[in-house]
């Protein structure tokens, strides 16, 4: 390739004028323009802008910058160099070595500039670099796309769910994004959920209707609107009964449901039986009800709707028998796919219920299972997730409920939080350890399956001031299922306990078992009022019934000989030593913080030990409104204190000359794996039951 010298000539003296520019930048401190530029690459545009600031040369940097921008598309005999880097080392030599110093600064320069690049380019080609790297940047521009709108079908009953769809162009489902349906001279606004979908549920009068489905867009989408008309039919309904018996003195329950399997509500019934009408409106459920108590015999019920603009008529003929007892139900509301059906038996004695054979049938699938002696059957089907209806048979009788199965797992509520359905624990999540007790049942328990319960419970005041609104305990005929009883009923449970241990007043006794009926009882409050020993052990009394509040039981003998009391009754402080020895904490309130100790109690959590003029009784409770409190006087009504709800005001007055007074707590030192057993107890359970009963009392020995 021949090398025109003319050209070359030019060339390596525009080189050497950049060359010399540069060291003369170096002279002006360079090197912090470039620092303040945070970059390794080296500026010649702001070393120009600093030169000229300065008037220290005259030669024109931008004007020699934009030549240098100009050699990148040199001519030499007629062959174009596209990429001409220049090493500064090369540089430096190719100038004739003129200048050594200049070229040491340049190269330390240029060394301080980039030490991870050996083979350093000029600055002008690093400037290029960059300047084109940002270019491509702000020339990516983000192009919307329209998404598109679709519905599931155009054909909807008086009572049914429009389902919209929103991909974008590519068919891709879009999540979570806000879609507006005006129908009707009505705007409905709905989210699509992790598919692309959204569903609007409708109640309309048959006809046709034009709707509009809007999109607004965002910042990758494009808004979209499409119109769609949909054409409204009335809705089939049916009648029925879910069981075919109806227990004596009880009532007979009628549904009227949509094909769509649910309860249609507010529409009027006729019922026929024994040769009179009754006109009857469905509840929310679509359920309507009428009692039976008749003789024990098989009768036969017609029932009617004539339908209206909304449902179509239908009528039917039920035939039942009347029972004396016996009734059995099938207890979930849904069914996860590795959970099991639940179904419970009752009947007047336990012989009704025990080992009785029992049908059940669910998805074409047929089973034969035995009750226990509780009359509770446990089955896990392992079917499909879609929707069943469970049947169950009893010889001659039967009940069905339709079932939803769904895809999940089951879980311990011990080592997990589980939602309440309606204020009731969900036994559907829950392992088929537990079962829904029965709360007219006799049950038997044994010293370490009560105990369980109660110090599950003071760990629960322990760490949330407040109990659980439902409870679960194993049986000594079933010690491997729990059951799940409202708080109310296991009262009735603890309060016989209590009555126990207080009566024996002796220290760490609790009975080998406790056998209790459940029928007809239900409490507020388990504890009892301990009457004391002695005509001088009113504080280790009271303090007792403060134990049996929070859970943690010590009798009245060991307090008071913990707390040393003699005849000259027993110290405030020593009675809080006494305490404080089995995982209680006391703090002192008197007269003039009483409303202290009243915010405490009302919190939860404590009970007070309450200094009277020569006396001491216990403060179990305060009323919603904070103007009573549940008081337990341990010796009829010293001090004209009564035991029952007393008004704040009248205790105010009760304070004796001495009235130093305890706030009683608990205190315990739980692992975080025993404080995680107890939340998730507590929260699977329900949590803050509420306690405050102004209108119940505590039992008597």
């Amino acid at each position: 390739m021949k090398i025109n010298l003319k050209k070359l000539s030019i060339f390596l003296i525009l080189l050497s004028i950049l060359t010399l520019s540069t060291v003369n930048a170096s002279d002006i401190n360079l090197d912090d323009e470039i620092q303040k530029d945070n970059s390794n690459n080296l500026n010649i545009e702001d070393t120009r802008e600093t030169k000229q600031k300065n008037n220290s040369n005259n030669l024109n940097i931008e004007d020699t910058r934009e030549t240098n921008l100009d050699l990148k598309n040199v001519e030499i005999n007629d062959s174009t160099i596209e990429s001409y880097n220049i090493n500064s080392n090369q540089k430096t030599n190719e100038t004739n070595n003129t200048n050594q110093d200049n070229n040491t600064a340049l190269n330390q320069e240029t060394n301080e500039t980039n030490n991870t690049n050996q083979d350093n380019n000029t600055a002008l080609n690093q400037e290029t670099n960059e300047s084109n790297l940002t270019e491509e940047n702000e020339s990516a521009i983000i192009t919307k796309t329209t998404p598109q709108i679709s519905i599931k079908s155009s054909k909807l009953k008086s009572r049914d769910i429009l389902t919209i769809f929103l991909k974008d162009s590519d068919n891709t489902p879009l999540q979570h994004k806000n879609i507006i349906l005006l129908i009707n001279n009505k705007k409905i606004s709905v989210y699509t959920n992790a598919n692309g979908l959204a569903n609007v549920k409708l109640f309309l009068i048959p006809k046709t209707y034009k709707i509009t489905i809007q999109f607004i867009g965002n910042e990758y989408f494009n808004p979209i609107s499409k119109k769609f008309s949909i054409k409204v039919s009335k809705l089939s309904t049916q009648i029925k009964t879910y069981a075919n018996y109806v227990m004596r003195k009880n009532r007979l329950y009628i549904y009227l449901i949509g094909k769509d399997n649910k309860g249609i509500p507010s529409r009027k019934l006729i019922l026929k039986f024994r040769k009179k009408t009754y006109k009857k409106t469905t509840n929310k459920n679509g359920r309507v009800s009428l009692k039976i108590n008749l003789p024990i015999k098989k009768y036969t019920i017609s029932v009617k709707f004539k339908g209206d603009k909304y449902f179509y008529k239908s009528s039917k003929k039920f035939k039942f028998y009347l029972t004396k007892s016996i009734r059995f139900t099938i207890g979930n509301r849904k069914l996860l796919t590795d959970g099991s059906l639940r179904i419970y038996l009752k009947g007047k004695t336990k012989k009704d219920i025990t080992h009785k054979k029992m049908k059940i049938r669910i998805g074409g699938k047929t089973f034969y299972k035995r009750t226990n002696s509780e009359g509770i059957i446990l089955l896990k089907p392992n079917v499909k997730v879609r929707n069943y209806t469970v049947v169950v048979k009893y010889g001659k009788y039967y009940v069905n409920k339709r079932i939803s199965c769904i895809n999940d797992t089951i879980k311990d509520p011990l080592k997990h939080n589980i939602s309440l359905v309606s204020g009731v624990p969900d036994l559907d999540y829950m392992t088929s350890s537990y079962v829904m007790g029965d709360g007219s049942a006799t049950y038997t328990l044994k010293k370490s399956q009560y105990k369980e319960v109660i110090m599950r419970d003071s760990y629960c005041l322990f760490l949330n001031n407040k109990l659980s609104r439902y409870v679960f305990f194993k049986t000594k005929n079933h010690p491997k299922l729990y059951h799940v009883l409202k708080r109310e009923k296991w009262n009735v449970i603890e309060r016989e306990i209590n009555k126990k241990i207080v009566k024996a007043n002796k220290y760490n006794y609790w009975p080998s078992k406790i056998k209790v009926s459940l029928k007809g009882r239900s409490y507020k409050y388990p504890e009892v009022r301990d009457v004391q020993n002695r005509v001088y052990t009113c504080g280790p009394t009271s303090a007792s019934v403060c134990s049996q509040v929070l859970r943690n039981y010590v009798c009245e003998r060991h307090l008071a000989k913990l707390a040393g009391t003699n005849r000259s009754g027993t110290k405030i402080s020593k009675l809080e030593k006494a305490l404080n020895k089995h995982n209680f904490t006391c703090s002192y309130f008197y007269r003039n913080s009483f409303d202290y100790a009243l915010s405490e109690l009302k919190k939860g959590g404590c009970a007070l030990v309450f200094h009277a003029q020569h006396h001491y009784v216990s403060i179990l409770d305060i009323s919603p409104n904070g103007k009573k409190v549940l008081v337990s006087n341990s010796y009829g009504s010293y001090a004209n204190i009564p035991t029952k709800w007393v008004s704040v005001s009248y205790m105010k007055k009760k304070f004796g000359i001495w009235d130093d007074s305890l706030v009683v707590r608990l205190n315990y030192n739980l692992t975080e794996s025993e404080k995680n057993r107890v939340n998730c107890f507590y929260n699977s359970m329900g949590t803050k039951w509420y306690r405050h009963g102004p209108n119940s009392k505590i039992g008597r020995i």
